[in-house]
């Protein structure tokens, strides 16, 4: 079983979680209610590049806080997506409605 490494960083107007490892049911763990929290508060970051597996619970995850994110007036934007995060997102049929970006730079 993969692990999640999160790192933490605060920007100008955004709160930025660096994820490395996989995101899956197994792995969702505390994260979830902190980026639950984190989306109703700021506009946040995940940067995926190093994301090596992202499966259908770690989708459901995403797309619960991304639709909390746009409730409250906030965006959550997906940054440097993985090969593999790339591929599940795109599955979804969704990916036009994500707010997709290469870097911290675009963040509105």
């Amino acid at each position: 079983m993969e692990q999640l490494t999160i790192i933490e960083k605060d920007g100008a107007n955004y709160h930025l979680y660096e994820l490395e490892g996989s995101l899956n049911a197994y792995t969702l763990g505390e994260f979830q209610n902190t980026l639950y929290d984190a989306v109703r508060k700021n506009n946040i970051v995940l940067d995926m590049s190093k994301l090596v597996e992202l499966d259908p619970a770690g989708i459901g995850f995403l797309m619960a806080a991304f639709n909390d994110s746009e409730e409250k007036g906030n965006r959550l934007y997906f940054m440097s997506v993985s090969n593999e995060a790339e591929k599940a997102i795109s599955a979804t049929g969704f990916k036009s409605l994500f707010n997709i970006i290469n870097s911290v730079t675009e963040v509105a």
